[in-house]
Formats: structure tokens, C-alpha cells, sequence
């Protein structure tokens, strides 16, 4: 609501790059827009409060190219697959669409990598490349089953180090590193506690608060708790693009 009235006050034409620097962690609060952009002379925040979803919009591309119409689901974000799949057949079935419109995602079935797109070839959508909504503290996925990063031995002391955990999945663990985030809220009585889609409002507040405290206390190395996407479906994949990037 408040960025339409925005448009509606300017009259003219807007450019809507992210409230952020290139390549480092989405904002989600107007503090966060503040950290990184205080340097604008004459910077104006409009503060309308929290986001609620917490990550980027879902990115599709519509393809008539391949003899017949096919939406390619470019970027995981704010609507699920599974919900945008459920849409597109109900759409067909109650007649607004002339035909089924197969909907093709740019994560291979049963593949727990993102897609990555290289540096020197053009993005079809923002947030394609390996590194994105990253720390400024170096960071590593962790292997859930050993203390591993894509099969390599994690560089150095996990003493040293920040994990940042997924609903506790990593809490055997917890001893040893020297603080532990958690993406998920710890009020237990909500209803989506523990979830893929709460992990999704809290994630880049999250991200940031472990990259602060690792710069303060000059930790080597923030872990995330690694998953499987597949597992948990719905909101899953969008939260895992976004910490594989990070």
C-alpha cells in the first residue's frame, strides 16, 4: 500500500533498484536499508514496517518458443512452485486458460543445488548468480550428517565460528561454535514455528544479525545448517536459494 501511494504522489515514472548493495543481504526492516545506504547524502526511508513474506518475489518467463507455452519459474521466491503448479491447473480447469501451461523450474527434479549463472553471462532474473544476499564474513553451507561443507573439510576452528541453525536441526552440535543463531522463531505457539515459511520471514534479519556479531567478534566463519528442500516442499526451496547464495 505504501509503495502505490508513492507512485501515485510522484506522477512520474520510477526506478526501483533493492534497498541494499550489490550482492549483500536483502533488507526486510527500514534499519537494514539504513545500514547499508547511510552514506546517500539526503537518503528518505518510508517505513512500512517489516516484510511480511521476508524474501524476493517469485520470477517467471512466459515461452512461446518451444512449440508450445511454457512458464519458466526463473527465481524461487515469495509463491511457492507448488502453489503457482496448483494455480496454473486450476486456471485451465475453470477455463482462463486455452490449454495447459506446463510450468518448468529451473531446479532439476530431486536436485538440491540452485542454478547458478556465471558472472560473465546475462541474468533472465536477479539473483542468479553463485554469490548473493551474502555476509561480508565468510560463509559455508554445513552438511547435516558431518561437519562438511560440499564434502570438503570446513576452514578453520568451528571455535571461531557462528552456526546459524534451521529449527534446531543442528543443536547436538551446538557446543561448538561460539554462538548460535536460529532462522526459525523460538515462540513455540505459533502455528508456522519451526516451518520453511517462518524461516523465510526471519532469514536475511537473521543473516545479518550473525554477520554483525561475527564482525565484532572477529569470527572466522558463519555455518549454515544445510537441508533438503525436498523434504519439506512449500516455501523450501526459496529459503534454500537464497542460504546456498549466501
Amino acid at each position: 500500500p505504501l509503495a502505490r501511494k508513492l507512485i501515485a504522489a510522484a506522477g512520474v515514472p520510477l526506478a526501483a533498484p533493492s534497498a541494499n548493495r550489490f550482492g549483500h543481504i536483502s533488507p526486510t526492516i527500514p534499519e537494514h536499508v539504513l545500514e547499508d545506504l547511510h552514506h546517500w547524502a539526503g537518503l528518505r526511508i518510508l517505513d512500512g514496517g517489516p516484510c511480511t513474506v521476508g524474501i524476493e518475489s517469485t520470477v517467471v518467463k512466459l515461452d512461446f518458443n518451444s512449440g508450445h507455452a511454457r512458464l519458466h519459474l526463473l527465481r524461487q521466491g515469495g509463491v511457492p512452485r507448488e502453489k503457482l503448479q496448483n494455480f496454473l491447473t486450476e486456471s485451465f480447469q475453470r477455463g482462463a486458460l486455452e490449454a495447459p501451461l506446463e510450468l518448468v523450474s529451473a531446479r532439476s527434479a530431486g536436485a538440491s543445488t540452485p542454478v547458478v549463472v556465471d558472472e560473465t553471462q546475462a541474468q533472465q532474473a536477479p539473483g542468479m548468480l553463485l554469490k548473493h544476499y551474502a555476509p561480508a564474513v565468510s560463509t559455508v553451507l554445513l552438511s547435516p550428517g558431518t561437519l562438511q561443507s560440499s564434502g570438503k573439510i570446513i576452514p578453520g576452528s568451528l571455535k571461531k565460528s557462528v552456526l546459524i541453525d534451521f529449527a534446531g536441526k543442528q543443536s547436538s552440535r551446538h557446543g561448538l561454535f561460539m554462538r548460535i543463531f536460529d532462522l526459525c522463531n523460538e515462540d513455540c505457539s505459533s502455528e508456522l514455528s519451526g516451518t520453511a515459511e517462518d524461516a523465510c520471514t526471519r532469514v536475511f534479519a537473521v543473516l545479518r544479525a550473525a554477520e554483525a556479531f561475527a564482525l565484532e567478534e572477529k569470527a572466522d566463519l558463519i555455518c549454515i545448517a544445510d537441508f533438503d528442500p525436498e523434504d519439506l516442499g512449500g516455501y523450501a526451496e526459496a529459503l534454500h536459494d537464497r542460504l546456498f547464495r549466501s
